[in-house]
């Protein structure tokens, strides 16, 4: 690898960190919009969803981010050593960013594994609200049943009397 090809593809490795990190930054945004309807009194799973949809192309776009990423630097690596000192200031730049990186994606596992946790409870939640609802309205549903049956009883005993 020549030294115009290597600075082609260190400018890569930078410009491909660089929107990493903001493409981070945007779905960690819609994360904390979701832990935000999550904390909501009223749940609205139709709005959790329309983030997660809004999420996806984020997810995609830096997982294809670290694959370049990663066969940018496979190919770069047996000749880093040739250009170090040269590009010395850059590379710990590089470095300082992918730190910054990395530790932008731990805390956004984080919080989607507390948005995941949050997630369950509201679930399990809706499930017991349906689960009651269902026994009420069966209890309602009995209950007409019996009453309508008891008035009819009584009425055809009332008139069977006469």
């Amino acid at each position: 690898m020549d030294r115009v090809e290597f600075a082609t593809c260190f400018k890569i490795l930078e410009d491909t960190i660089q929107k990493k990190e903001q493409y981070l930054d945007e779905l960690t945004a819609l994360t904390k919009q979701q832990e935000n309807i999550l904390l909501m009194e009223k749940f609205s799973m139709d709005e959790f969803e329309a983030l997660m949809e809004k999420k996806d192309p984020y997810i995609r776009k830096i997982s294809e981010f670290d694959t370049g990423f990663e066969g940018i630097y496979a190919k770069m690596k047996p000749v880093m050593d040739q250009y170090k000192a040269e590009y010395e200031p850059r590379i710990r730049a590089l470095q300082a960013k992918i730190k910054t990186v990395l530790e932008k994606g731990a805390a956004l596992c984080t919080l989607e594994e507390q948005n995941r946790t949050r997630l369950e409870h509201c679930l399990t939640d809706k499930k017991q609200e349906i689960r009651n609802f269902n026994k009420s309205s069966r209890t309602v549903s009995s209950y007409y049943r019996n009453m309508a049956g008891a008035v009819s009883d009584q009425s055809f005993f009332m008139d069977k009397k006469k």
